[in-house]
């Protein structure tokens, strides 16, 4: 898999079904914790299933639904097949 993107890009900008590596998580340290504890970490791959603002992801093979952009950020390249 390669990058299609130089600059990373907020999670929320992928679009159905495509994947993104995660590169950042930016937010207030609380909720970049929380982000952490649920699994979403730098290296982690992330999928897009639903995007919107609460936004339904899969992280490792679990479907996870997030309210994006309130604390934190996750920053990701954007992949390709």
């Amino acid at each position: 898999m390669s990058s299609n993107s130089l600059n990373p890009v907020p999670v929320e900008f992928l679009p159905p079904e495509a994947e993104g590596l995660v590169v950042d998580l930016c937010g207030e340290e609380k909720q970049v914790y929380r982000l952490e504890e649920l699994g979403i970490r730098c290296g982690c791959k992330i999928r897009m299933l639903c995007p919107g603002e609460t936004c339904l992801l899969a992280i490792e093979g679990k479907k996870m639904c997030l309210r994006l952009g309130t604390c934190a950020d996750i920053l990701v390249h954007p992949l390709t097949s």
